[in-house]
């Protein structure tokens, strides 16, 4: 479990340089960060420039859900995003998963999805939503059968662009060695800031 701790550091410096840069540079984009006590995660997303609505992001994600190993997972996305930063974001598109997971599995998926978030009808602080990401057979590569991440959460805008929220994830892994089970599967707490 200590070389895969590693390697999700390293994975999370290479992240939090590349939103430091982006945040001094002032452009536009979000920071997210969610843990229990048995994971934690880092999202960033960012607009593409000289678009209206395409949005890249990368996240990595490392979890000891499984008592026998642990698992390292990295993302890169690319969605169409509508949002106006105070009422909802909305987004469909395409996420890239690679990971390294229990019983010396390791592979990528191309899974489709999107999400939906929406502030509740008089309570302007609160937001909820969720998402979805499913990456069948013919686009999971390497030891992996099929993909699939879901997940809710219920948000509350501490300061201005600034979530904090309770959620709930489950990914669901199936890969040609036999392993079919969870890698994720529980709530957590976590903040988003806008930028």
């Amino acid at each position: 479990m200590l070389v895969n701790k590693l390697r999700f550091l390293s994975a999370t410096l290479v992240l939090g340089l590349s939103g430091q840069a982006a945040a001094f540079s002032l452009a536009p984009g979000s920071l997210e960060a969610n843990l229990n006590n048995e994971s934690v995660q880092f999202e960033y997303d960012k607009p593409v420039e000289g678009t209206s609505n395409l949005h890249v992001n990368v996240g990595a994600l490392y979890t000891e859900h499984l008592e026998a190993d642990s698992t390292t997972l990295v993302t890169a996305g690319f969605q169409g995003v509508e949002t106006d930063n105070q009422t909802y974001r909305a987004a469909v598109g395409a996420r890239l998963y690679a990971y390294d997971a229990p019983a010396e599995t390791t592979g990528t998926a191309l899974a489709v999805g999107g999400l939906f978030y929406h502030i509740v009808p008089g309570a302007p602080y609160v937001s909820l939503g969720g998402y979805g990401w499913v990456a069948p057979q013919v686009t999971s590569f390497g030891d992996t059968e099929q993909l699939f991440e879901a997940g809710a959460r219920v948000a509350y805008r501490a300061i201005e662009n600034t979530d904090v929220f309770v959620g709930y994830r489950y990914l669901h892994l199936e890969t040609e060695q036999g392993f079919d089970d969870s890698l994720e599967d529980g709530l957590h707490l976590g903040f988003r800031l806008n930028f």
